[in-house]
């Protein structure tokens, strides 16, 4: 008992360095990818987290003495105590390791439980979503098939304009809080020289969750599931600094969409210039051609009002 005693200190010391902190960093259009996969296709957030580091107290190891010091009294170990602590530490080492594998698990569980449920009051403000089935019958002229078409339109178009650093044309199809919020993060890859590669493009769905209704503003709730490869080069070195040009990601995002409720819907090619009548085309330009005139399609067409990240999966 007086062997394990000198050598619980030591196993403890090493036992409380074996867990190191990982953070993602955020990629593609909004930063919602990144690095580390999360989430699962059935939850709604991209969440994240960030585990706790632990200190060592400043402790060290006498290689002449053969002794661990610690900041208070040194504990002499011999070569038996020596035999006995390599024994205790191989069955210690496989004891954490289990279970840092099932708590690992498990919280991976609760998290995505959270973020499902952090997610869904983000992005529903905890409303009951009605089916897009009773939209359509209330407004016969929408489209289920040519909206979800335009959806995966615009989210290509997203992805291009991101990795050109100028999210300027997308204006007419964002709200102003979220188009500031998307112009402000895409601000920081202009200033450090940097540009977010999003190559090999592809849209595999687009579903309508469902819809609400509330002060005056229809909300139509998407769900986007794509597959992308990102990356961060430097401008200069042309350097990959973040991501892999090689390795391909199973994007899914939540999108929320808003439109006034007494407004038509229209199609994407016969919007109307408010302030000249000229006819345009929402789809090519945030300017009227005609007039000069900045258009903004939240006055009588959806808009996006917000994006989640629910998951990726690394390939």
């Amino acid at each position: 008992m007086k062997r394990l005693a000198r050598i619980v200190p030591v196993i403890l010391m090493i036992m409380r360095l074996i867990i190191i902190p990982v953070k993602a960093r955020a990629l593609d259009f909004g930063d919602f990818s990144g690095d580390s996969d999360y989430g699962s296709d059935d939850s709604w957030d991209s969440g994240g987290w960030d585990s706790g580091g632990w200190d060592s107290g400043g402790s060290d190891w006498d290689s002449d003495s053969g002794s661990y010091r610690s900041n208070s009294d040194a504990v002499e170990l011999d070569t038996a105590d020596l035999h006995v602590l390599f024994i205790v530490l191989g069955i210690g080492w496989g004891s954490v390791i289990i279970i840092y594998v099932i708590n690992n698990a498990m919280d991976k569980k609760r998290r995505q439980r959270s973020q499902e449920n952090s997610a869904n009051r983000d992005l529903t403000g905890g409303r009951q979503l009605r089916s897009v089935t009773e939209y359509t019958t209330a407004h016969p002229e929408f489209s289920e098939v040519e909206f979800k078409k335009k959806l995966a339109d615009l989210y290509v178009r997203c992805q291009h304009e991101w990795q050109r650093k100028n999210i300027s044309s997308l204006r007419p199809y964002f709200t102003a809080p979220f188009f500031s919020q998307m112009d402000t993060q895409l601000s920081s890859y202009r200033m450090k020289r940097q540009t977010n590669y999003i190559d090999d493009i592809y849209v595999i769905s687009v579903d309508l969750m469902g819809y609400y209704s509330e002060n005056g503003f229809d909300v139509m709730v998407a769900r986007l599931k794509t597959r992308i490869t990102d990356y961060v080069k430097d401008d200069y070195s042309d350097r990959i600094i973040r991501g892999s040009d090689t390795k391909q990601k199973i994007m899914t995002y939540g999108w929320t969409l808003v439109k006034k409720a007494d407004s038509p819907q229209r199609g994407a090619a016969d919007h109307i210039c408010p302030h000249c009548g000229a006819k345009i085309s929402m789809n090519q330009s945030a300017v009227c051609e005609y007039c000069g005139s900045t258009l903004i399609t939240d006055s009588f067409d959806w808009v996006i009002s917000n994006i989640r990240g629910i998951s990726q999966k690394t390939l």
